[in-house]
């Protein structure tokens, strides 16, 4: 079964410029590592001092199964980029695998 992971970052207004930036090195690290390939989305937190960017990653087929050592590889790599940050942003983590049951109507 695919996977995808989405992750989410709780970036805070003020740096929001250099947070871009560190997802965008995340990103490029993910595909010069062989680990996958992913797509960057934000929100503006209206009513909040912070934007949340969601990063979907689509794993290379050898890790389609997002086993616990890539996930370990992922929060490693989402340390050493995002580490020029004054703080680690807030990371929350969702996996979604694609449905397998067949619906009949």
């Amino acid at each position: 079964m695919n996977r995808q992971l989405f992750i989410y970052y709780r970036i805070p207004k003020a740096n929001i410029v250099l947070g871009l930036r560190c997802a965008r090195r995340m990103a490029a690290c993910l595909q010069q590592q062989g680990l996958g390939r992913s797509q960057l989305f934000q929100r503006e937190e209206a009513d909040k001092p912070y934007y949340t960017l969601m990063e979907v990653i689509h794993p290379a087929p050898e890790h389609s199964l997002c086993e616990p050592v890539f996930i370990d590889a992922l929060a490693q790599l989402a340390n050493d980029c995002f580490a020029e940050l004054p703080t680690m942003p807030s990371r929350h983590l969702e996996l979604f695998g694609e449905v397998d049951i067949e619906v009949n109507e």
